[in-house]
């Protein structure tokens, strides 16, 4: 079996050599030497449908991340093409998602730019932040990320809500609420963090009926940004309806070569909204982890025939 690669950092190349010594039938393609039309395993980042088009000999596609929304997925399905992607990242991406909830109820961006300008609002009263100890923390989407968020919180004794549908995957059950909906999942955190997948089911969950009864409320999204409709996110944190948001995902991306914002609407304007620019899943450990996930998962495919987990190509995760 021919595997290529488009990754050419030298850890990654290591543990393929390694994987190769152990599996004499493997041959390993990568660098310029990369000849995508006869590799059966292609490992990238991204593929073009003309890429897609020369891989004629292409079974199996594995992707560094989680999210597979932006992938040519219908053509995969046609070609009966494997989908694998990576969850290694995920205590990484829960670890920003908490980060950016401490920092959003702390208002630390906020009263930094404020210093910058000499002003110490503290003084006169206006600085009062809010400690997530004892807080209703609500979480939307209960995967490999959305749990680790319910590991970091710990040591701050939340009182975890969620959906009903996840309740098999709490092993403590102690300090849980669940609710049918989303409505009322959203309507009674103090902080949601939002970490699902983008699929044609969850484009847009949350609009301006849920958006219009958190009213005091935080929300954390490290999901994708088309789970929340743009306009009616943006008009909830302008006019205060939502109380604050820490937003790692977003609307807008850049082309090669342009610099742009990541919404048509302004919010970066607004100071009750932490922007970060898709980030969290890039920490200086994440390469290690995911280089170590995907070998483990084709170790495993070697030895039995199978991956650990696919994609559900109907199902976009």
């Amino acid at each position: 079996m021919l595997i290529g690669t488009k990754r050419t950092d030298a850890y990654f190349i290591q543990k393929l050599k390694e994987l190769q010594a152990n599996f004499p039938e493997v041959e390993v393609s990568y660098g310029d030497a990369l000849k995508i039309n006869d590799v059966e395993v292609l490992i990238t980042s991204r593929i073009t449908n003309e890429e897609l088009d020369k891989a004629s000999n292409l079974k199996i596609l594995i992707i560094p991340f989680t999210g597979v929304n932006n992938l040519p997925l219908e053509r995969l399905k046609a070609r009966n093409i494997a989908l694998i992607n990576s969850h290694a990242h995920a205590p990484i991406v829960a670890l920003r998602a908490v980060t950016l909830g401490l920092a959003l109820l702390g208002r630390v961006v906020e009263l930094h730019k404020q210093l910058e300008k000499g002003m110490w609002k503290g003084f006169d009263e206006t600085s009062a932040w809010t400690a997530i100890l004892n807080k209703k923390v609500g979480l939307l989407g209960l995967g490999a990320i959305g749990l680790n968020i319910v590991k970091y919180l710990e040591p701050y004794n939340p009182h975890y809500i969620t959906l009903s549908r996840y309740q098999s995957k709490i092993e403590n059950k102690h300090n849980w609420t669940y609710y049918d909906t989303i409505d009322e999942l959203c309507s009674n955190s103090d902080i949601m963090f939002v970490s699902l997948p983008l699929t044609p089911e969850t484009k847009g969950i949350i609009d301006k009926n849920i958006l219009n009864k958190m009213r005091d409320k935080y929300l954390v999204n490290v999901g994708r940004g088309e789970l929340i409709v743009e306009e009616d996110f943006y008009t909830a944190l302008k006019n205060n309806m939502l109380k604050g948001a820490a937003i790692d995902v977003w609307y807008q991306y850049p082309e090669k070569g342009r610099i742009n914002l990541p919404s048509k609407y302004p919010f970066h304007e607004l100071s009750n909204v932490i922007l970060s620019p898709h980030v969290a899943g890039m920490s200086d450990l994440t390469q290690k982890l995911v280089s170590d996930e995907i070998i483990d998962n084709l170790r495993y495919y070697f030895e039995n025939k199978r991956f650990k987990y696919t994609v559900d190509l109907d199902r976009a995760y």
